[in-house]
């Protein structure tokens, strides 16, 4: 038995099914049932009784999620007081620029920073936790809270450079979770000439270099990018902070 069970076993108790746990810690179904029977066995007693409208703890499986929840309480508080006095922060790459690097709201020389793409962000807080998480994605996990959803402004840009933007493709991030991605097929949907690329750094030197358009956050608007039109759109993004037991 381990910690990772302990928090698997947290999570069955508190959403009452294999599969709703499975999703929220990134696993396959199977690999949670393979934990569950696994601690059954080294306990040699029955945690949870399953049926078709979901998990009930046995009497067993309550004490059991009272020695889970508090052990887990333990280990958050030890990794804390083992951390250094640097806060971290886990954020999305779009956002780092417009928030760390344009805004200036966090620094890497007092925080430490980690910067992942979007569809990565679920599985990462699964494996490490962060003090803060700034991301597109909204969050189900039971140890962080909203603290607030602010909006990025975008628009369509283009290279300075360029003077028949409608003559240019349409690029898009590969990242099925990009929230542009998403907003850019929703508007754009039907426009011929769409063209996906790998990531957020070609899509931007692509447009640079005025090789398409794209839909970005309006604070890249000077020496090297400016608006096809005069649309704006707002996508919100999601502040959570972690929580302290």
């Amino acid at each position: 038995m381990d910690f990772k069970g302990l928090k698997i076993f947290k999570t069955i108790y508190e959403v009452k099914s294999l599969n709703k746990a499975a999703n929220i810690l990134g696993y396959t179904q199977s690999n949670v049932t393979a934990h569950l029977k696994k601690m059954e066995q080294e306990l040699k007693t029955t945690l949870v009784i399953r049926s078709f409208i979901g998990i009930k703890p046995t009497e067993a499986g309550e004490q059991f999620y009272i020695f889970a929840s508090q052990t887990l309480n333990k280990l958050a508080k030890l990794q804390q007081s083992f951390k250094s006095m640097r806060p971290t922060l886990l954020i999305s790459e779009l956002l780092f620029q417009f928030i760390v690097i344009e805004s200036a709201r966090y620094t890497i020389e007092t925080t430490d920073i980690t910067i992942k793409k979007t569809c990565e962000m679920n599985n990462i807080i699964n494996q490490q936790s962060y003090d803060e998480v700034i991301c597109f994605k909204q969050l189900n996990h039971p140890d962080y809270y909203l603290m607030q959803t602010p909006a990025l402004a975008v628009s369509l840009l283009q290279s300075q450079s360029v003077t028949t933007p409608k003559q240019l493709p349409i690029l898009i991030n590969h990242d099925e979770d990009c929230p542009l991605r998403a907003l850019t097929l929703r508007l754009y949907g039907d426009f011929a000439n769409l063209i996906t690329v790998d990531s957020l750094s070609m899509l931007l030197n692509l447009v640079e270099q005025s090789q398409g358009i794209a839909l970005l956050p309006l604070f890249l608007v000077g020496n090297n990018y400016k608006t096809v039109d005069d649309n704006r759109y707002n996508l919100d993004y999601y502040h959570y902070r972690h929580k302290i037991s």
